[in-house]
């Protein structure tokens, strides 16, 4: 019910910069989007995460879309904590994109230049008791550095790195999707 309200509401933005990623889900339309009883500036990580990963893939859906599938399957206190990142993989195989789920760091990261992409969750600073962000991520072969979409409520462009631990960490590592 909520969803289909939200929905109405949600599917007024254009939530893409002209590259069609989203990044700096605190700014701009994407933030004025809902997910349960809460903006998406506050709660939307997971399913940007899911929206860049399919933009990338080229089985891009507008957001608004994306949040109404999702909601019922994967919210977590009507939005107050986002979605659960463990059952993101049924956006996957609802979509018929190939994936592998792994609660490995390591052998997500050391994957990764050998897919498209990926869609990894971690824990900001605690585990468990901390709030988590969930990220879309891929291996730029050019500059050999991994970028970063929506790493930054207020950051409206990717971040690249040089290494993995500018990330996350294995500690406060979550879950990774790899999308080949």
């Amino acid at each position: 019910m909520l969803e289909k309200r939200n929905y109405d509401h949600n599917k007024r933005f254009l939530p893409a910069d002209k590259t069609g990623f989203i990044n700096g889900q605190g700014k701009g339309e994407v933030a004025k989007m809902k997910y349960g009883f809460y903006h998406m500036a506050w709660n939307g990580c997971e399913m940007i995460a899911l929206y860049n990963a399919a933009y990338l893939l080229g089985k891009g859906e507008p957001l608004a879309d994306i949040c109404l599938e999702m909601y019922p399957q994967s919210s977590v206190l009507c939005g107050f904590f986002g979605s659960n990142p463990i059952v993101l993989d049924r956006y996957f195989k609802a979509h018929d994109i190939s994936y592998e789920k792994t609660y490995d760091y390591n052998a997500f990261f050391n994957a990764l230049p050998d897919v498209r992409c990926g869609v990894l969750s971690f824990w900001n600073h605690r585990r468990v008791f901390g709030s988590l962000h969930t990220v879309m991520v891929r291996w730029d072969s050019e500059r050999q550095q991994i970028v970063e979409y929506n790493k930054f409520n207020s950051k409206t462009v990717p971040v690249f790195h040089d290494v993995r631990g500018l990330i996350t960490t294995k500690k406060l590592f979550i879950v990774g999707y790899l999308l080949p």
